[in-house]
């Protein structure tokens, strides 16, 4: 297996499944947490992102497809691109708008099936050979909560860092229907000045 990158609940290799390369991600077991709390929480993480993925395809969003899933480690389709981070200032104003209009539909076909990514940055989005794919469900789950949806709205805004590239991304998540009432979530939010990642209890 070949390292590729290590986040902060596990880490990610290149390997190959019979003919077929693969990313493997393992979740690496957390010194501060006793054994009879890491153990289920690592496996029951693990099952839950495995889900995520099943669904997010099932509601047409490119994502890794998962090949096998272990107890700690999942077994995923491996994606040769570029991370949207890498392309959003290299790219003409046509690409900029193409890429990130597709990324704001993606995120809006995610919300309609309830699902929500909970680290929705430029840094969890993949651009290969033009088509966008999302990565790392790690934080992610399902929830009908308005304010949840709208920390990905906020959490790729932030991680934009430019009002113009915010709003082509926008204009593809406006064709989600409970657009409205997310903003005036993350209106809600911005105005508080703080927002919570999700994160799960327990990590």
């Amino acid at each position: 297996m070949k390292f590729l990158a290590r986040g902060a609940e596990a880490e990610l290799y290149r390997d190959r499944l019979h003919d077929r390369a693969v990313a493997e991600k393992i979740r690496i077991k957390k010194k501060y947490r006793i054994q009879e709390i890491d153990l289920p929480l690592r496996r029951s993480r693990t099952r839950g992102e495995a889900s995520l993925l099943h669904s997010a395809k099932e509601a047409c969003v490119a994502c890794p497809t998962v090949y096998e899933i272990g107890d700690f480690e999942l077994k995923l389709g491996f994606i040769d691109g570029v991370m949207l981070r890498d392309l959003v200032r290299k790219s003409s104003r046509a690409q900029l708008r193409k890429m990130l209009r597709e990324v704001g539909m993606g995120l809006a076909r995610l919300h309609e099936a309830d699902i929500v990514h909970g680290d929705f940055t430029t840094a969890n989005v993949m651009v290969s050979e033009g088509k966008v794919f999302f990565i790392d469900f790690g934080l992610g789950g399902f929830s009908k909560d308005a304010e949840e949806k709208a920390v990905d709205v906020l959490l790729m805004k932030k991680s934009l860092g430019n009002n113009a590239a915010y709003k082509l991304f926008l204009s593809g998540y406006r064709s989600y229907k409970g657009y409205p009432r997310v903003m005036s979530q993350l209106a809600e939010i911005e105005k508080r000045g703080r927002y919570v990642v999700r994160s799960w209890a327990g990590a």
